[in-house]
């Protein structure tokens, strides 16, 4: 769902927002550069998605209610990390937090690297593979000019072959034992990745975020976190499900 852009919202809260306005209008030709009032700083692609993604997680704080999550995190893994731009706020939040990004489609991995050498003070690890319920090469479909639509599942345009990396071996890609903080945004891959997710690994997840892009998978990947432990919390209005670990009786009761 698409939200009106207040101009003082973003003159107060971006510096640049005049090149962003004229992106979102067509009238921009040459990539241009943005900087938040905490520090993070992006470059966005004229003609693409980055505005708009730009906007939701910068201006509208569509991942606002990990803020918490995010500041006590050591270590976050972003699947489906597009250009990077959840990876860069993570990381102005919490600049010490390890943060390992995975995105498969080559254009936005290259964007992303961009965007974590312009934001030095974080450790944000560029993984070009996508993450599925099985490993090996895979067509990833896209529509030229929507980069942000790219999907292992869905059959769109165009395709290129990817990397592949199951969903139970990050662990291992990562060299770490769990992470506090999984995001999600893999265009409709979210409900097969979990369902192959080893209990094991998912104990040692503490929250996690996903947008999800069927309505009817909504049930099935809330009890996926249920019956593990989570208490689930959906925000229709942004189609995404947040799920943090229940505290153990006498912890934080």
């Amino acid at each position: 769902m698409r939200r009106a852009l207040s101009i003082p919202q973003l003159v107060i809260t971006v510096h640049g927002w005049p090149w962003l306005v004229a992106d979102c209008m067509g009238l921009r030709r040459q990539p241009y550069q943005l900087r938040v009032r905490n520090g993070a700083c992006c470059e966005l692609r004229p003609g693409t998605s980055d505005w708009w993604i730009f906007l939701e997680i910068f201006v509208f704080g569509i991942y606002r209610r990990v803020k918490d999550d995010i500041r006590r995190s050591a270590t976050i893994v972003d699947i489906g990390a597009n250009v990077g731009f959840f990876s860069v706020y993570a990381s102005s939040l919490n600049p010490a937090a390890q943060i390992h990004a995975f995105e498969p489609f080559p254009k936005n991995v290259d964007q992303m690297k961009r965007n974590v050498q312009l934001n030095p003070r974080g450790l944000i690890h560029v993984h070009p593979e996508a993450v599925a319920d099985k490993a090996g090469v895979a067509e990833l479909y896209f529509t030229p000019g929507d980069d942000s639509g790219c999907s292992l599942n869905e059959v769109k345009g165009q395709s290129c072959s990817v990397n592949v990396i199951n969903v139970n071996d990050l662990p291992a890609r990562c060299g770490i034992e769990s992470y506090d903080l999984l995001k999600m945004d893999c265009e409709g891959s979210e409900l097969s990745i979990l369902r192959v997710l080893s209990p094991a690994i998912l104990a040692k997840v503490g929250a996690v975020i996903l947008e999800f892009h069927h309505q009817e998978e909504l049930e099935s990947l809330a009890g996926i976190f249920s019956r593990a432990g989570f208490n689930c919390e959906i925000l229709p209005q942004i189609n995404t499900l947040y799920a943090q670990r229940a505290p153990r009786p006498g912890i934080g009761t």
